[in-house]
């Protein structure tokens, strides 16, 4: 029952999130409008529920999933409503189903990682929000030429990956393992924002 709860919450807070972002879009000026739809800030609450819970590994990778996929279908379902058209499936909720899909493993069995002892997989598992923020941001960079209208937004996004590394390692921020691991996920997170950009 208490898994069942979790799960329930998870689909609630992607509800949430799915209407603050269309309000984000619809009110947030244009050079921080990109904020409002950034896939690393979905991913905060999909990491932190899944780690605050303390669920099992199961149940922390489907809470993760959950919350993103909610935040899609919701995303895309209120707006609809607000432009006063049918909720169609088209290739970009694919996609980004999908991605709710890839993102939510990832993060959920990282969450679940970062609650266990001391390792290599929770040193991993630790670095991947500021990683991910780094990457998002550094993507945009790579594409100013698309994004020169919110430059302040993606400098603040870049900016937020560094300072959570910086928050999370603390006195290990010089370890060689931490900058190896931060290093590595920022890569790899490149590569998957690259794509999605290359798809969408």
């Amino acid at each position: 029952m208490k898994n069942i709860n979790k799960l329930i919450i998870s689909i609630f807070f992607g509800l949430i999130i799915g209407i603050i972002t269309i309000i984000g879009q619809k009110y947030l000026p244009i050079n921080l409008n990109f904020l409002a739809n950034s896939g690393a800030i979905w991913l905060i609450p999909a990491y932190l529920l899944s780690y605050y819970f303390k669920t099992n590994k199961l149940s922390s990778i489907l809470v993760s999933i959950l919350c993103l996929i909610s935040c899609v279908f919701n995303y895309y379902l209120f707006e609809s409503i607000l432009n006063n058209h049918p909720l169609i499936i088209n290739n970009h909720m694919i996609i980004w189903l999908i991605c709710a899909l890839i993102g939510g493993f990832i993060f959920g069995l990282g969450a679940y990682y970062s609650n266990n002892k001391e390792n290599i997989l929770k040193q991993i598992s630790q670095n991947l929000l500021p990683a991910v923020f780094f990457s998002e941001g550094t993507n945009k960079l790579i594409h100013l030429k698309n994004y020169n209208h919110m430059i302040p937004a993606v400098i603040m996004v870049t900016i937020i990956g560094i300072l959570l590394y910086l928050m999370i390692n603390r006195k290990n921020i010089l370890k060689r393992n931490n900058i190896n691991t931060f290093a590595i996920l920022s890569l790899l997170g490149i590569i998957f924002y690259e794509t999605i950009y290359r798809f969408t």
